[in-house]
Order: C-alpha cells, then structure tokens, then sequence
C-alpha cells in the first residue's frame, strides 16, 4: 500500500517536487476518510487547514444548494489556509467513498519556513484555482448582467478610443512617484522586508499616460498587470453595441490586470486613463524571472489579490441575485461592480482591508515564530 507522500507525489500538482521532499513532509499532512454524506468542513467554520482529494468525490453546498464538485487531484481551502481569520465559505460533503489528506494551516506555515518545493507547488495550485474561478465568475456575471443575451463582440481600439478619448490629450506634469510605498499598499506585502521589495520594484517599468489613454481592452489577450502610481483609470465593461458602463475608477496604490500574470487569457474589461498620470508594469515574463524571497513574496502577494477580487466580486454577485431584475436597477450595478473587481481592486475597499497573510517574513527568518 502507498504511504501518504506517494499518493501525493502521483498528483499532477506536485508532479515537480522532488520525491525526497514530498517525504519529509510527510508527518506533516493527515488522511481523513469520509463516507457519503459525511461532512469535511462546514460553512462558517474557522480555517484550520487544507486540503488535497486522493479519490472519490465531493459536492461544495453553500446555504443548502450545490454550487460544484471536487474532484481526485483538487485542492480544497487554498483560497483560505494561506490567510489569517477567514472562515469556510461552503459545506464539503462527500458524495461517495472519499478520502483526503489534510495539511492543518501550522504545517503550512512549516513548510514556508523550510523553503520546501512542496509549499511552492500548493502555492501554485491556488493561484491557478483562484485564477480559473475568477474567468468562472466572469462568465456568470456576464450572462446574468446582459440578460442572458450573448456577450457582445470586441471592440476595435478605434471604436474605444473614440468613445472614451478626452478632448484634453497630454502626459504627466509631474515626475513618477516612488514605488516602494505603493507596493507596501498591496496585500501581502505590507510587512515585507525592504531587500524583497527591492527585488520587487526591479521587475516593474514606470510608463506615463495620457488622459483618455487605453491601456487594454476588454478581450484582449493579456500577460502584464499594472499599478497606479499617479492619476486615475477607469474599469470599463461592453453591455451592448457600442456601449460601455464604467465600473470603477482606480487611484494610487490600485492594481488591476493582476489575473493574466497567473493565467493568460482576455481581459474581462477595458481599463483608460482618466487622467494624465504614471503607471508601473510588470509583464508575466519578469514576474516569472523574479527569484529567492522576492518570488515567493510576489506570488503571494498576487494569490491575496486574487483572493481580494473573488470575495469581493462574489459579494456583489450575491447581492445582485436578490433582485428582481438582474438587467436594471441595482442588480444590474452590482452585477458591473463585481465585474469590475475582477480586472482592477481598489485598495480602499473594507474586504481588501481585511485580508492578513498568515505568514510573515519574521515567521520566516525566525522558527520560533511558526505557531
């Protein structure tokens, strides 16, 4: 029979990590059996750890209703485990025969401290989890915003130009701010240590634009995010035709396009300069080439914004859905907003606010500090 480090070692996701390393970490992890009906976790529990399905099957219910399957190879929780005072967001409930293993949320800040290729792989998987639910809710919003109607086609960047250029076209008046203090605006990264940020700042470009300016539409392919160092820009979604409705309007220490860097795909809006301003740029390449402590702190950093945007797209979805129109009113506003977040995150937002990474560098340099 396998011991628990090679059931793992034969899962796609740590298809990378050395077998030696997947075997000490191996009094670290757990197995739970559950037979159907059996709960794993339930909805508003306090998050305690994560977790890996070996086989079977389990159903995520939220308030009673199914809202989706896990299946052998998926990680439960990666969403949470890495964050500080979250809460279980549904019911996991076996529908067949299931077993897991179950890494409690210590042990993941263990293996963060050990530098092991194990955390890097789960690391990893969450950001592509989150990144997959993102373009998942996108398309929910999409079809519940325009009414069950087909999203409309792209537009060409003559059409958006003429819609949104400003009659007063110039650049910045003023030198580029620093990025470090804006860079400490971003979750995970407000207790950074100075050398990472450094090692940070390097990958990105400071670009100037003008008012009216676009700096991607909405379909395009994407592989760079942004962060807003002077000025504004405003988030823009198609509804119909030649239509737009501004879903957001972002300012210093806002990023936005942060999805792409994890899984290149179309942008789910268009975002324009509202003004003339800075911008700083990372491509997916240079982010890629980050190493050492700088890597593992951006990757993290990018998995606590993704984790920002799906809570609060999601927040506004369900509001929404209580309406009696999805198409007018305010559903229709809230079904834009959350849109909106989902391409750009206002850092002033009260749920971006609430979000704590779990680890912190002194846990990191400082083992007495793994608890």
């Amino acid at each position: 029979m396998a011991s628990l480090p090679d059931e793992l070692g034969m899962l796609p996701m740590f298809g990378r990590v050395p077998a030696r390393d997947l075997r000490a970490s191996g009094s670290l992890w757990g197995a739970v059996s559950l037979s159907p009906g059996e709960i794993l976790w339930r909805q508003g529990e306090a998050v305690d750890q994560l977790a890996v399905v070996l086989f079977g099957e389990l159903a995520a219910v939220v308030d009673g209703a199914e809202v989706g399957r896990v299946m052998p190879g998926e990680i439960l929780g990666e969403a949470s485990a890495f964050f500080a005072g979250t809460t279980r967001s549904a019911d996991l409930v076996a529908r067949r025969p299931t077993q897991v293993a179950v890494l409690p949320t210590p042990s993941l800040r263990t293996l963060r401290w050990q530098r092991s290729p194990v955390y890097d792989a789960l690391l990893e998987q969450g950001l592509a989890s989150l990144a997959r639910r993102i373009r998942a809710t996108d398309q929910k919003i999409a079809c519940l915003a325009l009414g069950g109607e087909k999203a409309p086609a792209r537009v060409e960047p003559s059409a958006l130009v003429r819609l949104w250029k400003a009659l007063r076209p110039g650049g910045p008046t003023t030198e580029v701010p620093p990025l470090l203090p804006l860079l400490r605006r971003q979750p995970g990264l407000r207790d950074a240590d100075p050398e990472m940020l450094l090692g940070i700042q390097a990958a990105f470009v400071a670009e100037p634009v003008e008012e009216g300016q676009v700096v991607f539409l909405e379909d395009e392919p994407g592989d760079a995010a942004w962060i807003v160092a002077a000025g504004a820009v405003d988030v823009l979604r198609h509804v119909r035709g030649d239509r737009a409705e501004l879903l957001a309007t972002l300012g210093p220490g806002d990023p936005f396009g942060i999805n792409t860097l994890v899984e290149r795909g179309p942008r789910t809006a268009s975002c324009v300069a509202a003004s003339p301003g800075w911008l700083y740029r990372i491509d997916a390449e240079a982010a890629a080439g980050l190493r050492g402590d700088a890597r593992l702190r951006w990757r993290e950093a990018v998995l606590a914004s993704l984790a920002s945007q799906i809570r609060l797209a999601n927040a506004s979805l369900n509001r929404a859905a209580g309406q009696t129109s999805a198409s007018t009113g305010d559903g229709f506003k809230q079904l834009l907003r959350a849109s909106g977040f989902l391409e750009g995150l206002p850092t002033d937002e009260a749920a971006l606010e609430s979000v704590s990474f779990a680890v912190t560098d002194d846990a990191l340099r400082n083992p007495k500090n793994r608890r």
